[in-house]
């Protein structure tokens, strides 16, 4: 049967790979995983390094960032092809993808490209930890208790659609996770704080790397920030607390 793996490596620390994901790639022959730009490093590869020895074979695949739908799909059919290439040789191959699989990750596009062009192939999921939920724990921030929601989504388009929604969610007792953060933190701060929210909300920048942030959204300046940064807001708490 023709197997190929496609892993989460978690947010950006190495300790916080699954077992399941460090087993895969041990047990693999061929390891790959995304650049963006052709010969580049790949921030997967340096996430699970400690666990790709020498004896494996490397497979570095080009996902450029870009919007154009016929670079993307050309590069999607690229990949797939390069790795069935190696799993129609006998090698046990492994994807790595930063994060977790199912949630804007290379690793879905990937799942679905196989899954349509090479339905012969099983394609085993191993989910990764989230950057939000380790922010969360970094933090000590509950992201929900009892009959709470959760809303993850990147940073709406524009102010007046984020401010309806962080009405709505007041209203709803639901916790909000912005990710994309990065340059909208410029207009984002201003709003959060017109809401009277700034203190409310936990600003997490490069969680998992060594140079990462965790810190009150009221203390952070405004600018533009890193693509990998996000905010945690909770306008509530229950009635009944410890």
């Amino acid at each position: 049967m023709k197997i190929l793996t496609i892993t989460g490596l978690g947010p950006g620390d190495p300790s916080l790979l699954t077992l399941a994901a460090v087993d895969a790639i041990q047990e693999s022959t061929v390891v790959s995983y995304p650049v963006s730009t052709r010969g580049g490093d790949s921030l997967a590869e340096k996430i699970a390094s400690k666990w790709i020895t020498k004896d494996k074979k490397k497979l570095p695949l080009h996902f450029p960032m870009v919007k154009d739908q016929s670079t993307l799909k050309s590069a999607w059919r690229v990949a797939g092809n390069e790795l069935m290439k190696m799993v129609e040789k006998g090698e046990r191959v492994v994807f790595l993808a930063q994060g977790d699989i199912s949630l804007f990750s290379t690793g879905s596009y990937l799942s679905k490209e196989l899954e349509k062009h090479h339905p012969e192939c099983l394609v085993k999921l191993i989910p990764g930890v989230t950057s939000f939920s380790a922010a969360a724990a970094k933090s000590k921030l509950p992201l929900a208790f009892q009959e709470e929601q959760l809303l993850v989504l990147p940073v709406p388009s524009s102010s007046e659609e984020l401010k309806v929604m962080l009405s709505d969610a007041a209203l709803k007792k639901r916790v909000v996770v912005l990710l994309k953060l990065g340059k909208n933190w410029e207009w984002v701060k201003p709003l959060l704080e017109e809401l009277d929210l700034i203190k409310q909300s936990v600003f997490a920048e490069r969680i998992g790397f060594s140079d990462q942030k965790i810190l009150r959204a009221s203390e952070l300046s405004s600018g533009t920030r890193p693509y990998f940064s996000l905010l945690l807001i909770r306008q509530s708490w229950p009635f009944i607390m410890p």
